[in-house]
């Protein structure tokens, strides 16, 4: 009886723990096993794609302060005086194919001639936006007057227009942007000027024209705490307005004047909205410099540029498909008798 007692209880004790055993696999296999996926996570997993990366858009750029020193030292340094027609505009437009190169655009150049019987030339590129029906022109001229180094007039704005194109390639943005460089911007001994931004306008059709909603020409912005925004023609006071706005938004002195004498001039005289970007001394004073020998990279403030080039290119992503078909409609509007007014 007692050896009947014993084995049932060995019995026992072996059956229990076969079951513990198989329990404990079951469990483990369990925790192992891969949850499966249900319709609520698989959507969950699909939203936490970031948008920009999945359709392969960049972040827009600070300025770099150093890339801008670069670009106008080779400009107003390296090379020096840049005079229509003349060796130095020629290699200062070459250099600028190779850096805009650098950075992966595609480059567009149009040789047009000059009344001393020599050519200029033009260098066009852009990153396109969401939409093809609305273009923003963002312009600087290369060339100098004879004997002008040229560091704010204007290396500077050559050296922010090529800083803007790095800065917002390919990030996403509603309208066109278009960077040019122009030649022949200055005035000559011919009683000509902005040959280069004329040549340019002349070419484009007018269903081209029709999809510019402002040309921001970037001339001269290396000296002088004043944002200063020149509109010229009927319909460019409300486009200067929007960059004074922005400007002061960023805590910066933005105001509006009127004037011409910079490649913004023959597009404002065909109703395209169309400002000058200049940065002046307290006062509303020009650079004394421009158009001198002393027109040199030791009188001008790089970081000027680089605050310039953050302050357009912060107000050109504020572009979008409401603000840009808004400003299209303005333009296309009947333009106001009294003209250029402020």
């Amino acid at each position: 009886m007692v050896r009947r007692k014993k084995l049932w209880l060995a019995l026992t004790l072996i059956l229990g723990l076969a079951v513990g055993a198989a329990a404990g696999y079951y469990a483990q296999a369990k925790l192992k096993a891969p949850k499966k996926a249900t319709a609520q996570t698989s959507k969950a997993a699909r939203n936490t794609t970031p948008t920009k990366a999945a359709k392969g858009y960049s972040q827009p750029l600070p300025a770099d302060v150093e890339k801008i020193r670069q670009t106008m030292n080779f400009l107003s340094t390296n090379i020096g005086p840049r005079p229509e027609g003349k060796s130095g505009e020629k290699q200062a437009t070459s250099y600028l194919v190779t850096e805009f190169g650098k950075l992966g655009y595609k480059m567009g150049m149009e040789q047009f001639p000059l009344p001393s019987g020599l050519t200029s030339q033009n260098v066009v590129t852009s990153d396109p936006g969401t939409s093809s029906d609305f273009t923003v022109l963002v312009v600087a001229h290369v060339d100098t007057r004879a004997g002008s180094p040229g560091a704010n007039d204007n290396a500077s704005g050559s050296a922010a227009v090529l800083e803007l194109a790095r800065t917002l390639k390919g990030t996403k943005h509603f309208p066109e942007f278009r960077f040019l460089i122009f030649g022949a911007e200055e005035e000559n001994g011919y009683g000509t000027s902005r040959l280069g931004s004329r040549y340019y306008l002349s070419t484009q059709p007018q269903a081209e024209r029709a999809k510019i909603l402002g040309v921001i020409s970037m001339d001269t912005i290396a000296v002088g705490p004043e944002l200063t925004f020149r509109n010229w023609g009927p319909k460019s006071p409300p486009l200067a307005d929007a960059l004074v706005a922005y400007s002061k938004g960023k805590g910066l002195n933005g105001t509006r004047l009127e004037g011409n004498k910079s490649d913004h001039e023959p597009f404002g005289e065909t109703a395209i909205p169309a400002v000058w970007f200049e940065r002046m001394m307290p006062g509303g004073q020009s650079d004394t410099t421009m158009h001198t020998s002393g027109d040199t990279m030791d009188h001008v403030f790089v970081n000027l540029v680089a605050e310039s080039v953050d302050v357009i290119r912060g107000y050109l992503l504020t572009l979008d498909e409401q603000v840009s078909r808004a400003m299209s409609a303005a333009a296309k509007a009947p333009a106001a008798p009294a003209g250029n007014t402020q």
